[in-house]
């Protein structure tokens, strides 16, 4: 879905629902903010072509957290070229020096795991390191990115400790990531069962409000539009 002049919502459907990356371009780059899940790539790539571009025109990839849904094709488009770009704080867990918050908290939860939980943490935790990737450049709160018409890192951690949205300039749409949520309808913020601090979410969620954005972009709901 075209949402503006150089910006396009991909969805990429799976068992667990649609994902929605977005796709910018101006003159000189093409960039992707979230790269869906590992073994995503192939209808990631569709999606970019009914766009109207390819995986190896893809010039940078921004990467809202360190969770699998957002990282899984990442790797593959830093082998094609991409530059890796991810907030200061998080870059650390993407590139695998830190291990990911996920594994943490499940591990702090074994002995309380069934059996299918507990074979879904191990085979978590022996893929994570297949998908991890170097960042080539760490972001800061505030910082604008002189591309696709300007780009402003917003830090809202709370999901993941450098969790990050991005309001694109020119058009006031802000992309938020796994930092708010669509439900009923409303605008709500992160979902309190995958995160991490739920008052620094909520205070994310907010200061997202504050911009006044003409649209929200959420990673697992899709186009809000402001009323």
């Amino acid at each position: 879905m075209k949402i503006a002049n150089n910006a396009e919502m991909l969805e990429i459907k799976g068992e667990r629902g649609a994902l929605y990356p977005v796709l910018l371009w101006d003159g000189a780059e093409v960039v992707l903010i979230d790269t869906a899940l590992p073994g995503q790539t192939e209808p990631l790539g569709e999606a970019v072509r009914q766009a109207g571009f390819e995986l190896e025109q893809i010039t940078k990839v921004l990467l809202t957290h360190q969770d699998m849904d957002h990282i899984g094709s990442a790797k593959a488009l830093a082998g094609l070229g991409a530059e890796i770009l991810a907030h200061k704080v998080e870059a650390p867990y993407i590139q695998g020096g830190k291990t990911s918050v996920r594994i943490v908290e499940m591990e702090k939860r074994l002995p309380e795991m069934d059996g299918d939980e507990r074979a879904f943490f191990e085979r978590m935790k022996a893929g994570a390191p297949l998908f991890t990737v170097p960042v080539s450049r760490a972001l800061t709160d505030g910082e604008l990115l002189d591309f696709c018409g300007g780009i402003q890192v917003i830090h809202t951690p709370g999901h993941t400790p450098g969790h990050m949205a991005l309001l694109l300039k020119e058009s006031n749409i802000v992309v938020a990531g796994d930092a708010a949520n669509i439900s009923g309808g409303a605008l709500t913020g992160a979902d309190p069962y995958f995160t991490l601090d739920m008052p620094q979410a909520e205070a994310s969620f907010q200061k997202i409000k504050a911009l006044n954005p003409a649209a929200v972009i959420c990673y697992h709901g899709g186009l809000y539009l402001q009323k």
